[in-house]
């Protein structure tokens, strides 16, 4: 018996060390990933397994296939207009761009602009997590049909983590955040609707200012400054120059009586879209956002802002009474038309103080250093507004965007006036992300840079590449990622290195998205 028990003990140890010897197989954790996706389909929602998308290894169900009519979207380089919600497997929010579910979650905020995503989906590039452009730039397997993406739909995609944000996971903040944060290596389900697509950013921009000026007075082309018998350009008509002694300045500011027409005018001429109303007051004007057609309009409420905790209880125009009524309080109606050519202009002090508001051209006010104005839209002073200056001294000091820096010295002390720009002299193609950090797995350096290629390749296949020498990177011309990615951070009235003004504590701004600006200019004290 000894002897048996000897050679089974044996036996085993045998057995034992032959098996250690077997290579054990290998599995990658994307492969280990797909299976337990699959399994949890399974499980939840089999209804789905056959809408598995190959490209991806993602799970697509339609909610809504949206206009049958509208072009699809796959296979187009295109920034698109998108919803997004994320998920967990287990339904909990990471990420929202609805501000009623920010308000559910706690964490919707008064700085921030509840709309939809604005992306490039190309074929070479893309600025969105990957597998929300899978899904949109692709024609989609659904059952034993094929579907593509278009206007209006509204889709949930499960998704591995390879095609979210592998190994860093996902959340948002700046009042895009959920209550919880997706871990590294985890799934997400994505809730998204489309809402359309711009073929060219540049020219849809431009006829969204254009049709603002239209709306709001008119826009004037006839008073543009001849220069062809003199040498005059864009850069030295920026310049000024003091003399000693009684010798006046060079004036390049003084608008004649024709620009305080109530239209809308170019400070310069080579820049355009650029305009200043020079007649603008408080007092008597008022804006009408509604300034895209019926035809041209991408998501709900584009032309006017009314969500959240302010903008979604009063009407625009009601909260446009309450700011003009504190503005005109504070400061004044400004200077009317009989006091344009006696009124000193901001060139002829050293340094103006500039009180504003930034906005959006739905309306949404991205900041303000007037703080009877944040009352009114923040429901707060976070910080005390204080004046920022304009130094008539020297360029160099002004770190300003640069639709202030050709329009302010256009200006006359004691004046309220509007500006009106694209993006190109306001705070860059690229936008500001706020303080978002989840846009995607990449850096947000390399999704400025996308959407500066992007941008470069439809600006020039729109105006060309000499189109007045503005945007062939000169001195006075505008190298868009120069300036675009110099928007301040986050945190109340800040300064930057490169551009200066805007930004309440978390509010981001999307590309190509055209600026106005309320302006009172004064001799600073």
């Amino acid at each position: 018996m000894k002897y048996l028990f000897k050679v089974l003990a044996i036996t085993l140890l045998t057995v034992t060390a032959l098996a250690s010897c077997v290579e054990e197989p290998s599995v990658s954790f994307n492969e280990i990933e797909q299976m337990s996706l699959a399994a949890w389909i399974d499980k939840y929602r089999p209804d789905l397994k056959e809408n598995y998308q190959e490209q991806g290894g993602y799970y697509v169900e339609i909610l809504d296939e949206g206009c049958a009519d509208s072009l699809p979207i796959a296979g187009k380089s295109a920034w698109v207009w998108y919803d997004f919600t994320g998920r967990d497997l287990q339904g909990n929010v990471c990420i929202s761009r609805n501000d009623a579910i920010a308000q559910q979650q706690g964490s919707y905020t008064n700085y921030t602009h509840y709309v939809p995503y604005y992306r490039f989906c190309g074929e070479d590039s893309y600025s969105m997590i990957e597998g929300t452009y899978l899904a949109l730039f692709n024609e989609l397997k659904i059952g034993d049909k094929s579907y593509k993406a278009r206007y209006g739909t509204k889709m949930r995609l499960y998704l591995p983590s390879s095609v979210v944000a592998s190994g860093t996971g996902m959340s948002g903040d700046g009042g895009y955040e959920g209550q919880f944060s997706l871990d590294g290596n985890k799934p997400m389900i994505v809730e998204m609707t489309l809402y359309g697509h711009a073929a060219n950013p540049v020219a849809y921009e431009g006829n969204h200012v254009d049709s603002f000026a239209n709306i709001n007075g008119g826009l004037c082309t006839e008073h543009r400054k001849d220069t062809s018998d003199d040498d005059t350009s864009t850069s030295s008509r920026r310049r000024f120059t003091r003399a000693d002694g009684d010798d006046k300045e060079e004036e390049i500011d003084p608008r004649p009586l024709e620009f305080f027409d109530g239209r809308w005018h170019q400070p310069v001429d080579t820049l355009a879209q650029l305009y200043v109303k020079y007649a603008y007051s408080p007092a008597t004007d008022k804006f009408d956002f509604n300034a895209i057609g019926a035809d041209t309009l991408m998501y709900p409420n584009q032309n006017i802002y009314n969500r959240g905790k302010i903008y979604g209880s009063k009407s625009m125009a009601a909260i446009d009474r309450e700011i003009n009524e504190a503005l005109v309080e504070r400061f004044g109606k400004g200077i009317g038309y009989d006091e344009v050519l006696t009124t000193d202009s901001v060139t002829s002090v050293a340094k103006a103080n500039i009180w504003y508001i930034t906005r959006l051209l739905d309306g949404y006010i991205v900041d303000t250093n007037i703080d009877e104005v944040k009352r009114i839209v923040y429901d707060e002073v976070s910080s005390e507004g204080s004046a920022l200056q304009f130094d008539n001294s020297d360029d160099a000091d002004n770190n300003l965007i640069l639709a202030w820096l050709y329009s302010i010295p256009t200006l006359r002390l004691g004046q309220w006036a509007s500006i009106l720009t694209v993006s190109t002299y306001a705070y860059g193609i690229a936008g500001k992300t706020g303080s978002t950090s989840s846009s995607s797995s990449s850096s947000s350096s390399s999704y400025d840079w996308l959407n500066y290629y992007n941008y470069m390749n439809y600006m020039n296949s729109y105006y060309g590449y000499s189109y007045g020498g503005m945007y062939n990177n000169g001195y006075y011309g505008y190298n868009p990622y120069y300036y675009g990615y110099g928007y301040p951070s986050y945190g109340g009235d800040v300064e930057d290195e490169e551009t200066t003004t805007v930004v309440s504590t978390s509010t981001e701004i999307l590309p190509y998205a055209p600026m106005l600006f309320q302006i009172y200019v004064e001799p600073a004290k």
